[in-house]
């Protein structure tokens, strides 16, 4: 063991021939025009063919283990409680503070990129989440799984930066807006790759397989980027004393909000003290936050500019459509393991969601320009509401093949839409000449990460309070001197009298079964009623950003349209 770190470090001091050590920027020349116009981002100079494919291979790598890490654990979460013997309340922290801290995070790191260098943010941000991987491996309980998730959120932030990156490296400088849209649009595919892996391969070892592949996906990923290397960027001193004192109330804030948004519905939102005191605490801790940047002569985040309509708009877009895309996430992923399927029993389901989002990420880069944006999120938003249109028809009866439709084109619609809203706020930043990206990526990761939340909590609450009014309605109904019921406990009495003979034990297991159907029916009518809820929101968006492009197109000017 002492060769093999002996070896590493000798690696590490000496990573090439020419004497440049691992953590130094290579000296590159490179025009004006080749410059990179978003502070903290690399230059795009003119590569050959066969680094530009080596680039691209390695984004591709970087979004997605960006991702895959904790899509692996969202998507096996219910059989990882065994493993760490957590009830369904404290697996849920999991996924929650992986959001909390990659929304938090986003943002200061392209300070970090124009201090430091980009080198120093690749390396630093790998090692940290490999390591703390590598710790759990060996301490086995609920705080390091969970230091382990934020730690992955604060490199899976990170990498989807660097996927972008290395993907824009790949395509010359005119294709420069595919790349960013293929970038942001890669670690979209992570969830829906996880539930293909087989459940028996990640349960090696008491569920340490999962963390296992983690820690190789980053290993391979650090080795990549150590090797692979990006344009450096131009460094200035860029931290003020000020951005802790705004980082430690905004981070506060995301905290408290993310946590009690994200717990609620597993604690329930009336029944927990803690998660009023927590929401409570978020608002001060924000107005101080956004107090003090609009104070500021050079804010990290520009309050003034965010106040903006158009960016307000952005905002409350993104966030709803983030919960409409929760129908597939929570809703029908949630039906399917209400009727007690695995990720094993849906695998054909799954493997249609990943190529519909295939599709989606490539139709949404390709398709992206400066007047397509509002209408691709259009159309994205649009899908949904006809797919949980067509959901609303679900019964007891209902499986993974009669989702598939559905489920494509939920799949297709998330993953169009993520490249084009993007690049719809990049297209703002850039028309203040990129001062305002900071404030962008705080906003954007609010939006993407609190918006998922949001999501969650809105699916599971509306389908427990329906849940209760189905139930309600069925007991009503169920009363023991109604013929139909009598009737029926009397048929699953006769099914059952071949296996319990004593008669009374035989009507108590009937009345159960009647109770079990009829909370089952109750769960599947909810599931309709959210999804009638989700197609109602999904349309009034729609509507209204048809209403966006009708009046943007009213308002063109002759001259415009010949532009065009």
């Amino acid at each position: 063991m002492r060769i093999v770190l002996q070896k590493l470090m000798s690696f590490i001091r000496h990573r090439s021939r020419s004497g440049i050590a691992f953590y130094d920027d290579q000296n590159w020349e490179f025009s004006e025009a080749e410059s990179g116009v978003i502070p903290g981002a690399p230059p795009s100079p003119d590569h050959p063919l066969a680094r530009r494919i080596v680039y691209g291979f390695t984004g591709v790598l970087v979004a997605i283990t960006g991702g895959l890490g904790n899509a692996l654990v969202v998507a096996n979460l219910p059989y990882l409680q065994g493993a760490l013997g957590l009830n369904l309340s404290e697996i849920a922290w999991l996924p929650t503070v992986y959001l909390i801290t990659s929304s938090i995070t986003g943002f200061i790191l392209i300070k970090y990129r124009q201090q430091f260098g980009i080198r120093s943010f690749c390396i630093v941000f790998l090692m940290l989440y490999a390591a703390t991987v590598f710790a759990h491996l060996f301490v086995d309980s609920m705080a390091s799984a969970i230091a382990v998730r934020a730690a992955s959120g604060i490199s899976g932030a990170a990498l989807t930066v660097l996927g972008v990156f290395y993907i824009n490296q790949s395509l010359p400088i005119q294709y420069r807006q595919t790349a960013v849209a293929l970038g942001i649009g890669l670690p979209q595919l992570a969830l829906p790759l996880a539930r293909l892996f087989p459940i028996s391969g990640l349960a090696l070892s008491n569920w340490h397989g999962i963390y296992l592949f983690e820690l190789g996906l980053s290993l391979l990923s650090l080795a990549a980027v150590l090797y692979v290397r990006l344009p450096p960027n131009k460094r200035v001193k860029v931290f003020e004393t000020l951005d802790a004192l705004t980082f430690g109330f905004y981070a506060c804030a995301i905290a408290c909000f993310g946590a009690a948004v994200g717990m609620g519905s597993y604690f329930w939102w009336t029944d927990t003290p803690w998660i009023g005191w927590l929401l409570a605490i978020s608002a001060p801790c924000m107005a101080m936050a956004l107090g003090i940047e609009y104070c500021r002569a050079r804010p990290l985040i520009d309050v003034r500019w965010l106040g903006k309509f158009v960016l307000l708009r952005f905002a409350i877009v993104t966030i709803i459509a983030r919960i409409v895309f929760s129908e597939q996430t929570t809703g029908a992923i949630g039906l399917l393991r209400g009727f007690g399927l695995t990720n094993d029993d849906i695998r054909p389901l799954s493997l249609c969601i990943l190529l519909a989002a295939i599709l989606g990420v490539v139709v949404g880069a390709i398709a992206a320009g400066p007047t397509r944006l509002t209408p691709l999120v259009m159309m994205a938003v649009g899908l949904v509401a006809v797919a949980s249109f067509m959901d609303t028809s679900i019964s007891d009866m209902t499986r993974a093949p009669q989702l598939i439709v559905t489920q494509s084109l939920i799949a297709f619609a998330t993953t169009v839409f993520i490249g084009p809203s993007f690049l719809f706020g990049l297209s703002k930043v850039l028309a203040e000449g990129g001062s305002k990206m900071t404030s962008f990526i705080a906003l954007f990761g609010i939006t993407q990460s609190l918006g998922s939340l949001i999501g969650v909590a809105f699916v599971q609450t509306s389908v427990l309070y329906r849940q209760q009014f189905h139930l309600q309605s069925f007991d009503a109904q169920l009363a023991k001197d109604n013929p139909l019921v009598t009737n029926e406990i009397t048929r699953l009495s006769h099914g059952l009298a071949s296996t319990v003979q004593d008669p009374t034990l035989r009507f108590a297991e009937s009345v159960a079964a009647l109770g079990q159907r009829a909370l089952l029916e109750a769960q599947v009518a909810a599931y309709a009623d959210v999804f009638y809820i989700i197609f109602i929101l999904a349309s009034l968006v729609a509507l209204f950003l048809l209403g966006v492009i009708l009046h943007e197109r009213l308002l063109k000017t002759p001259s415009d349209k010949a532009a065009q």
